[in-house]
């Protein structure tokens, strides 16, 4: 098993560890052994049979130039935790980092893990973001603060699709049914708008009964089409291209999404 690790994910986590309110700022040395013991931890977890690659975003992003309704992570601070560049170093120098360019991290990841897929290797995406349980194939969370660890497991194409408990509601699911659940709601962290006035409740109503692809689009298709009349196309795929993990990349660039039919 080849951990996939989402090293953008941990470069503010264990930065911001060393932070603590009315305390000097931690040194790297502890900093790099709280690095090191996660990534230590994330190997055992998935029961890695292989050094893991660490991913992290470098320069540019296709989605900025694709977002139109709002600026893509345009609601996102810029505070990086202090050691964050001295992570970024001693990542490179002690472990295989591949950094991006034009896509996130994320999408690399999902390159990676579906070119395994068709090839029979054996990889695991390992974070803690929610977008990336869209892709098919081996997924693992750590625990961190509230948020609890997401146990090995499976991710097939089509996926689930629940509601959460308590208020208030979340979509919560994997797969394609995760995808386009989002393209109705859309993903306030990333300032991803999606349909006026649909949240998680009216989007599972929506799509709760849904068995394949095709069904899941076309209720959303009809969802864009009742608010955006003949315009319907260009803002629906202003929100797939948003949403989507790249699968695959050509000469030309990141393959987008296209609608299954």
């Amino acid at each position: 098993m080849l951990p996939l690790i989402d090293s953008d994910v941990l470069r503010y986590e264990i930065g911001f560890a060393a932070e603590r309110k009315d305390e000097p700022i931690q040194s790297f040395d502890m900093v790099k052994t709280l690095f090191d013991e996660r990534i230590e931890e994330i190997c055992r977890a998935v029961g890695a049979t292989e050094p893991p690659i660490l991913y992290i975003t470098g320069k540019g992003n296709f989605r900025e130039e694709v977002a139109k309704q709002k600026p893509y992570k345009g609601n996102r601070k810029g505070d990086k935790p202090f050691h964050f560049d001295n992570l970024t170093h001693y990542m490179k120098a002690a472990f295989n980092v591949f950094e991006t360019e034009g896509i996130e991290a994320d999408d690399a990841m999902a390159v990676v893990q579906t070119h395994a897929l068709i090839t029979g290797g054996e990889t695991v995406i390992c974070t803690r973001d929610k977008d990336l349980r869209q892709v098919e194939g081996w997924h693992y969370g750590w625990e961190c603060g509230n948020q609890p660890e997401y146990a090995l497991r499976w991710v097939d194409r089509l996926g689930e699709m629940g509601l959460s408990e308590g208020k208030p509601k979340k979509i919560v699911g994997t797969g394609l049914r995760f995808f386009y659940s989002q393209m109705l709601t859309g993903d306030a962290v990333d300032n991803i708008p999606g349909l006026p006035k649909v949240g998680p409740v009216k989007a599972y109503s929506i799509l709760q009964d849904c068995e394949d692809e095709l069904d899941l689009y076309r209720k959303v298709k009809a969802q864009y089409e009742d608010v955006y009349g003949d315009n319907w196309e260009a803002e629906l795929l202003e929100q797939a291209y948003l949403l989507w993990m790249v699968r695959f990349i050509d000469e030309d660039g990141p393959v987008m999404w296209a609608p299954p039919e």
